[in-house]
């Protein structure tokens, strides 16, 4: 029954042609990403960083993976109280697509890889920040300036030197997992996201995927602390996720859960989500009035996501949107959308 729902997931996670996920600006970002990978000082972070920069990588963590295994994680998972245990076989089948997300197909069965690439991964969940075809890279980038701003900051107050290669590995490895989990329908929506450990799974996933990797334990740890700061209850949220990632990429994790400087930069440099959420619903907003304009009558449908919504926000960006609006009004935002070719 699993493999049956699998396959049937699998088979509608077609990404339209109209959103490429190569547009000038994505391409740009992506190159940014690489450059500051490329300038990580420990050999093995910078290495496996670039590699899991590449267009579709390898998931490390499901290597080698047999069915027993993955029930054996799913039982772990909840005996330890990650995942609560399911009502009924519908919500284990939910479970098991959660923690292991359908993969591409490939010949190479050695290393099974992302179902679609790192440039057409969105940035968050649909109806959320970045939730565009090449908004995973857009938002990567933003993080990646915002950390290095403060990274700055923080030197100068403390006379004391940041962890670069912890701060930067973690922007660049932290919503990695968007990729394998946040996957486009041929109707332009995205597939939804269950949690692990009270987290999106894409947290936990790409903690996983860097423990498989063999990831420095300081710059993990500063990762997982995107979502919350292990402070106060906070730490045993932490704890928890790095427990999970460490049982589904099946290591052992015994680094304390602390509150470096790192961690809390990197929990900072993550928030900006807040504005580029409200930026997307602004722009969402604009482009449901300026759909007749561009042929779109209706616009809860597949066309208007796949040929004129996604394509707009791949193309120019949220803060774009929002931006020309507030400057130029709906004759500035629609002018920008037919020089990029809507």
């Amino acid at each position: 029954m699993i493999r049956s729902i699998v396959l049937a997931l699998a088979a509608g996670l077609v990404v339209t042609a109209v959103a490429s996920g190569e547009t000038p600006r994505t391409v740009a970002k992506l190159e940014r990403l690489r450059q500051a990978a490329n300038g990580l000082a420990d050999a093995h972070l910078r290495e496996e960083t670039l590699a899991g920069l590449q267009p579709r990588p390898c998931v490390r963590h499901r290597i080698g993976l047999t069915r027993p295994d993955e029930q054996a994680i799913l039982r772990t998972l909840r005996a330890e109280g990650l995942m609560p245990a399911p009502a009924d076989d519908a919500q284990a089948e939910r479970q098991h697509l959660t923690v292991f997300p359908p993969l591409a197909e490939t010949r190479d069965a050695t290393c099974p890889r992302l179902p679609q690439t790192i440039t057409m991964a969105p940035g968050g969940n649909g109806g959320s920040h970045h939730d565009w075809p090449g908004g995973l890279v857009d938002h990567e980038a933003f993080n990646l300036r915002l950390g290095m701003a403060l990274a700055d900051l923080y030197e100068a107050e403390g006379d004391r030197p940041v962890d670069r290669d912890a701060l930067v590995g973690s922007i660049l490895w932290h919503d990695w997992a968007k990729a394998l989990v946040l996957v486009w329908r041929q109707d332009g929506t995205l597939t939804p996201e269950s949690p692990i450990a009270g987290a999106g799974a894409h947290h936990v996933l790409g903690l996983a995927e860097a423990m498989a990797r063999g990831l420095p334990p300081s710059m993990i740890l500063t990762q997982a602390c995107a979502h919350a700061a292990p402070v106060g209850e906070d730490r045993e949220r932490v704890a928890g996720w790095l427990r999970a990632a460490a049982v589904i990429a099946r290591v052992d994790w015994t680094t304390p859960v602390v509150p470096t400087r790192e961690c809390l930069i990197s929990n900072a440099a993550d928030d900006n989500w807040v504005h580029a959420e409200t930026a997307v619903h602004d722009a969402d907003a604009a482009l449901v009035r300026l759909a007749p304009r561009f042929g779109h009558s209706a616009v809860d449908g597949a066309e208007y996501r796949t040929r004129l919504r996604n394509p707009a926000l791949e193309a120019l960006g949220a803060d774009r949107i929002k931006a020309l609006w507030e400057s130029q009004g709906d004759a500035g935002i629609e002018r920008a959308l037919r020089e990029a070719g809507l």
